[in-house]
């Protein structure tokens, strides 16, 4: 017999095996089905719950990331507001109406260790 032979009976031997293949009565009966429609029913409602919780947390780190752009620019406003009443002017302001006054000559203690301890 010759290949050409050998491979067309293989074939044929193959298309009729498919054919012929019949399915357990319990793998295609109403109980499958219902079980095969759940399964898709309880995966489908688990897909939809997750795609929507991530859109949920997408839309909430949105409105954190406001919050950090409006808390950015209200800390700058303080940095300034802390830099203009650090400068010198705005002290020698508020310094006038204390009634202080000011020192012409002031001594430095300096110890000759550097550390200075008190017994007790």
């Amino acid at each position: 017999m010759s290949y050409k032979r050998q491979f067309q009976a293989h074939y044929h031997n193959f298309l009729n095996a498919l054919y012929t293949i019949t399915m357990p009565e319990w793998f295609s009966g109403r109980a499958m089905r219902a079980s095969l429609l759940s399964v898709v029913v309880i995966v489908s409602v688990a897909y939809m719950v997750r795609v929507n919780s991530a859109a949920t947390r997408g839309y909430e780190a949105h409105a954190l990331e406001s919050q950090i752009s409006e808390m950015n620019v209200d800390l700058q406003g303080l940095e300034i507001k802390i830099a203009d009443a650090g400068s010198m002017n705005n002290i020698e302001k508020h310094l006038q109406g204390m009634n202080l006054v000011t020192v012409e000559e002031f001594q430095r203690y300096n110890p000759a260790g550097g550390a200075v301890a008190m017994a007790k």
